[in-house]
């Protein structure tokens, strides 16, 4: 029997490392041959747009797809998961604290593979996903400081506030980019600049680092200087399409800054040996995957189940009475 799981089932139901698993194990999933990923649909209307992205994971016996819409000012999230053998619909997951979870998980997932002594992160933005990736980083690193900025003073100082003793890291917050991350040996920049950056620049990146970055997923956004892409020796993105999808990348790709020779998928990442050699700098950059979405909302729906969480929903949707014919087969 299908299940519908609120935000707050969500919450109750998942935690880092479990979310961290499932991320792992769905990457070297991907890598092994054994997904199937679709592009991302954008439909945009007036007043609006609908996102969907599809994912069929056979080693996590789910097919789903995401979608989320905006309408005026407001954004909704949801994730439908079907059993991949049966076609059986098994949830209908509010995609909200999920979307944030996945997304700041597969950052820090990557960052822990390639920046694992990182002690000392500066990190720009203060939003939710800045505090999400704040919260998970700390649960996988030694940490001994970190650093914040925005804009707003009230920001940086509310982010500081907040999550210092919850984190059991100490947490200062800089007026500037540049000082929040000089002496930085891992750097997270989640920002919504939107159409109003870039808010990290070349000139602000340490000898030795690993910058994640999960802002700018649209052509027209910008997070990331273009000269950034210059300075890793290593480029990993969650998608390969992240380099067509990501303002910053075009741009970068238009410089002549980003030398796709130094790109990886995050798939081969996670397939690599532990104690692979890492170049002194490293780049993740994030633009969302159906996989992540798919895989860590049937972690939602296997935890939820097991703990008697969400609501039931009997006999829904309903099954076709005849099944269309495959060409070239018989009746």
């Amino acid at each position: 029997m299908a299940i519908i799981l609120t935000d707050q089932d969500v919450r109750r139901a998942t935690d880092v490392k479990g979310v961290l698993n499932a991320l792992d194990e769905a990457y070297q999933e991907d890598h092994a041959g054994n997904t199937a990923i679709t592009e991302r649909v954008n439909l945009r209307f007036e007043g609006g747009w609908l996102r969907l992205m599809a994912a069929a994971l056979p080693g996590l016996g789910v097919v789903g797809y995401k979608e989320f819409h905006l309408v005026g000012s407001t954004v909704r999230f949801q994730v439908n998961l079907f059993d991949i053998s049966t076609g059986e619909f098994l949830a209908a997951v509010d995609g909200n604290h999920l979307t944030v979870l996945r997304t700041a998980s597969t950052a820090c997932l990557a960052a822990a593979k390639l920046a694992p002594g990182a002690r000392r992160v500066g990190i720009i933005g203060s939003g939710a996903e800045a505090r999400m990736q704040a919260t998970v980083i700390s649960q996988l690193l030694d940490l001994e400081r970190i650093s914040v900025h925005s804009p707003r003073k009230e920001r940086r100082d509310g982010f500081a506030r907040d999550l210092s003793e919850r984190l059991g890291v100490e947490i200062e917050p800089v007026a500037d980019g540049a000082t929040a991350v000089q002496d930085a040996d891992l750097i997270l920049v989640a920002t919504n600049t939107g159409g109003n950056g870039p808010a990290f620049y070349a000139d602000w990146i340490p000898e030795t680092v690993h910058i994640s970055s999960t802002g700018s997923t649209l052509p027209e956004e910008r997070e990331l200087d273009a000269e950034v892409w210059r300075a890793p020796g290593l480029i990993v993105v969650d998608r390969l399409q992240a380099l067509e999808e990501s303002g910053d990348a075009i741009t970068a790709v238009k410089a002549g800054t980003l030398d796709t020779g130094r790109v990886i998928t995050l798939a081969e990442l996670c397939s690599r040996p532990a104690d692979a050699p890492r170049p002194a700098r490293t780049l993740f950059k994030s633009v969302g995957s159906p996989l992540q979405d798919v895989a860590v909302a049937a972690y939602a729906y296997r935890s939820a189940a097991a703990q008697g969480l969400g609501t039931e929903l009997a006999g829904f949707p309903s099954t076709k009475g005849s099944v269309p014919v495959v060409a070239g087969g018989r009746k």
